[in-house]
């Protein structure tokens, strides 16, 4: 299985409960009024590759776990996987940051709250290997109570012969002034599943269009796609008008290479601004999820997330 495109799944019914540990690990303001603080998750322990599959940690849901703050408004947000010293493990030495994904446990998912994904809490941020940043404009942010609980899944790949000891490091930037508060869309082609779809051989668009229910401006959004995907697009179905166009770039840098010598996403653009688009109820958004395969896949994901204020 080292040479097989490895399944991610972000479902609640496929996740295993267990005690998520959240340790902060340093603090230091950027400004005056906001500040950069990275919250260390874990040990996660993937084992060891064998000759048939890689190692794996598989849609580990950890409970309760750590926040920055509270009473404070998130305004950047990323995650990068990391061994006991704080460097970067990557593909090139064996493990991977297959997903994980942050949720609020008592806030409504805008689009699968009557779903058993919903049980999770809204969503609010995601990250594959690509590590994107997250971020929003000025005088934005995402708010979280000083009684708001967070639930973190975590899906980790080793393609090593070694067992790999690693942490997910959560950077955060933050401020305790008063910002414009943004809710998360989470947009996806299997909605409210486990988030795998099937391509074929060859080129393949594939879409999900969403009601708008949360109408207002959109002022971040982004996506995620497997190996092999091209790239991710929001469109106004309503206006025929592109929203963001989300492309994958793929080995920009050694760590992105993995130990077989195979480009894995090194990162996926995203589109900022105040406002990217406005969008108004009884609109329809579509997704367009574009792969380039060489073969039939059968668990690929094509994810963007709206960041609506």
């Amino acid at each position: 299985m080292l040479g097989k495109r490895v399944r991610v799944a972000v479902a609640a019914a496929m996740v295993i409960a267990t005690v998520g540990v959240g340790l902060g690990v340093g603090a230091s303001p950027a400004s005056a009024a906001t500040s950069t603080k990275t919250v260390r998750y874990g040990p996660f322990s993937i084992p060891a590759a064998t000759a048939t599959a890689m190692g794996a940690i598989n849609n580990k849901l950890n409970i309760a776990v750590a926040k920055p703050c509270g009473g404070c408004y998130i305004t950047g947000i990323q995650a990068n996987l990391t061994y006991a010293n704080g460097t970067t493990a990557n593909v090139d030495t064996g493990p991977a940051l297959h997903h994980m994904v942050m949720s609020s446990a008592f806030r409504s998912d805008p689009t699968c709250s009557g779903n058993l994904l919903g049980l999770i809490g809204q969503r609010f941020f995601a990250s594959g290997n690509e590590r994107t940043l997250v971020t929003f404009p000025p005088g934005f942010g995402y708010y979280t109570s000083y009684f708001d609980s967070w639930n973190m899944i975590v899906d980790l790949m080793n393609m090593d012969t070694v067992k790999k000891d690693v942490y997910i490091d959560m950077k955060y930037t933050y401020t305790t002034s008063t910002q414009t508060s943004v809710k998360p869309v989470w947009l996806d082609v299997d909605q409210c599943g486990d988030s795998e779809y099937t391509i074929p051989t060859g080129q393949s668009d594939s879409h999900w269009t969403w009601n708008v229910n949360v109408p207002g401006k959109v002022v971040a959004i982004g996506g995620h796609v497997h190996n092999d995907g091209v790239r991710i697009e929001a469109t106004n179905d309503s206006t025929g008008k592109s929203i963001c166009n989300s492309v994958a770039t793929y080995g920009a840098s050694p760590p992105y290479i993995d130990m077989m010598g195979m480009p894995w996403i090194s990162s996926m653009s995203s589109c900022i601004a105040n406002p990217v688009t406005t969008v108004s109820s009884g609109q329809k958004v579509r997704i367009h999820s574009v792969y380039d395969s060489p073969t039939v896949q059968n668990d690929v994901m094509g994810i963007m997330i709206a960041y609506m204020a």
